[in-house]
């Protein structure tokens, strides 16, 4: 049985109102144009760039059109109609937009370590990580009895975010154990010398610890040592993790076309942010039979068993 959490539904609820709102108050501000567009590029037809468009669709105060990296020369059409801002969602889209500095760039669903590899002055995005405090929050709730955390990551993919966490892991009253991998043979040596000193695993989307082969034996030595792993996706819950904290899609659209439109009524700075809205989901089964006590849901916040 998987149990998923809405992180944070009452503020949630009042998003499209909010957002309403704004939209409005923007578009009535003097000086705006009516005529602005935000184009979008979209890496490939998948559910979540398909959530990430609706979003951005949702809350736009400018025209949105799209483009497919395979319909037309990309970097030549956006050049020909000089868009407001350029919003890329997907790796291979910002890949491929990263060579147009002349216009502002808005990215989302970019892995993160492709991000800080292309530092730019007109680029602006929405993080794939959630705010480490985030993760350390629902850690700490989740498994109240929680004292030290164990995190295995690639410096080069997850250096800078991880530092971030241990900076942030004491506030929340957490010891963060950190394993650094040159590849992923290191998994199982790492693993064994963070054995005996963590109570939880907490799994990143870096792209050595995400791989399949360490994914299947990161479960199959959580199941033997009865240690639960925290991770970022909950299809991983299907294979033995004990809880996810996801992104929402939508909004990450959202937050995209917040800052599309801010471009569009000046600003000439980049924004930064951690995706925003999030969900907790649980596999009670699974922590049943490791022994492992949750805590309590969330006050004031719905569940929903499948």
């Amino acid at each position: 049985m998987i149990t998923r959490y809405p992180f944070i539904a009452r503020i949630n609820k009042a998003f499209p109102i909010a957002l309403a709102a704004l939209a409005v108050l923007v578009c009535l501000l003097p000086g705006f144009s009516a005529a602005c567009e935000t184009m979008v590029v979209v890496s490939a037809d998948l559910k979540p760039y398909r959530e990430v468009l609706q979003g951005i669709r949702a809350a736009s105060v400018c025209a949105v059109g799209e483009v497919k990296l395979r319909d037309v020369d990309v970097l030549e059409h956006i050049r020909r109609t000089a868009p407001a801002a350029v919003v890329a969602i997907g790796t291979e889209a910002f890949r491929t937009l990263h060579p147009l500095t002349e216009l502002p760039v808005v990215h989302v669903m970019v892995i993160p370590s492709v991000v800080e590899h292309a530092p730019s002055a007109n680029l602006s995005g929405v993080s794939m990580n959630v705010a480490p405090e985030a993760w350390l929050l629902a850690i700490k709730r989740l498994f109240p009895g929680t004292k030290r955390v164990g995190l295995l990551f690639d410096p080069r993919h997850s250096g800078s975010f991880v530092g971030e966490a241990a900076r942030a892991a004491p506030a929340a009253g957490l010891v963060l154990k950190r394993a650094e991998l040159g590849g992923a043979d290191e998994v199982p040596k790492a693993l064994n010398a963070l054995r005996e000193s963590v109570d939880v695993l907490w799994m990143l989307p870096d792209p050595v610890v995400a791989s399949a082969p360490v994914v299947e034996y990161l479960v199959r030595f959580s199941i033997q040592h009865r240690i639960p792993i925290m991770t970022f996706s909950r299809k991983y819950l299907e294979l033995g993790a004990v809880a996810s904290l996801d992104m929402d899609p939508y909004d990450m659209g959202v937050q995209a076309a917040e800052m599309a439109n801010r471009i569009a009524r000046g600003a000439d700075k980049p924004m930064n942010a951690y995706a925003r809205k999030t969900r907790l989901s649980v596999n009670r089964n699974a922590a049943g039979k490791m022994g492992v006590v949750l805590g309590a849901a969330i006050p004031g916040e719905g569940t929903a068993d499948e």
